[in-house]
């Protein structure tokens, strides 16, 4: 392996600055658990590293409706956040999923969502929480919807001088339940076979007014199915076609087969999931309905 060179910029203006000066063969590290075996591999091979940790993005804060998350923050300080476990619990059930210990501590959620993996567990519940990425260049900024972000394995909308700032999260409104499943090849520190995170949200008639549904690991990209909410928008929650939004949900997947799993083992499990998500969603509805 070549070893590239290393810059290690004070400020994000400085960053950006040397970014814009390289022709492409830049590349950002934050904590480096997704990069650095990569380029063990041969799969990317920079000319210089642009080390982000010494830049204040790894913040967790709330201003006004929204969340403001920091790219460099880890996937250990998710599961710390009180702010988190109280309006986004399946991004923390899909943090604590994400390796082991020192994975979780040096990993961050930006590079998660970066490396654009179809396997990125922090993804799907960040597509069913509506996230979207603050991205800066020089001079620019520009906010982009995550379901927008991603165009298939590794390849993302974010340009060569661009930096991911921060993930933004709208806090839910009204009665809203939310649920996260993997299914690995063993229990712990395991590349997800398939994932699923699931969103509801209830009008004041308990009828569905949101419904959010997102699946990785099934197609090139983390996505949305769409088709599948279609099935639940209006819908009372008694009576919701859990069953019918999940067979909807199958077919909008397009696995493959690999060493993990088969396509068709996939799209079966994706069916199974998200029947399991949507029914978890719905008895935590129904429990805060008989709580008052």
């Amino acid at each position: 392996m070549t070893f590239p060179d290393y810059f290690a910029p004070a400020t994000l203006d400085e960053a950006l600055a040397k970014l814009g000066q390289q022709a492409g063969g830049a590349q950002i590290i934050a904590g480096g658990t997704d990069l650095l075996p990569r380029m063990r591999a041969g799969l990317v091979n920079p000319n210089l590293l642009v080390d982000l940790a010494s830049l204040a993005l790894a913040g967790i804060r709330r201003e006004s409706s929204f969340v403001y998350l920091g790219a460099r923050v880890t996937h250990a300080q998710v599961l710390e956040s009180k702010l988190l476990r109280q309006h986004y619990p399946a991004l923390v059930v899909a943090c604590e999923a994400i390796g082991g210990p020192s994975i979780r501590n040096r990993g961050t959620l930006g590079g998660n969502l970066v490396n654009a993996s179809p396997a990125a567990d922090a993804a799907p519940p960040l597509l069913v929480y509506d996230a979207d990425l603050l991205l800066v260049s020089q001079g620019a900024e520009r906010c982009l919807p995550l379901a927008d972000f991603f165009f298939g394995p590794g390849k993302t909308a974010l340009a060569r001088d661009e930096i991911l700032k921060e993930v933004r999260l709208p806090v839910p409104s009204g009665r809203t339940a939310a649920a996260f499943l993997k299914l690995g090849k063993r229990q712990a520190m395991a590349i997800a076979v398939v994932s699923v995170a699931v969103r509801l949200t209830l009008n004041q008639n308990s009828r569905i007014d949101q419904a959010r549904i997102a699946l990785g690991s099934v197609a090139p990209r983390p996505l949305r199915a769409m088709e599948s909410e279609k099935v639940l928008l209006g819908r009372p929650l008694e009576k919701l076609p859990i069953v019918e939004a999940a067979s909807v949900a199958a077919g909008e997947a397009s696995p493959i087969s690999d060493i993990r799993a088969s396509g068709d083992y996939r799209r079966r499990m994706v069916e199974v999931l998200v029947r399991r998500a949507l029914s978890s969603a719905c008895q935590e509805l129904q429990r805060e309905k008989i709580g008052g």
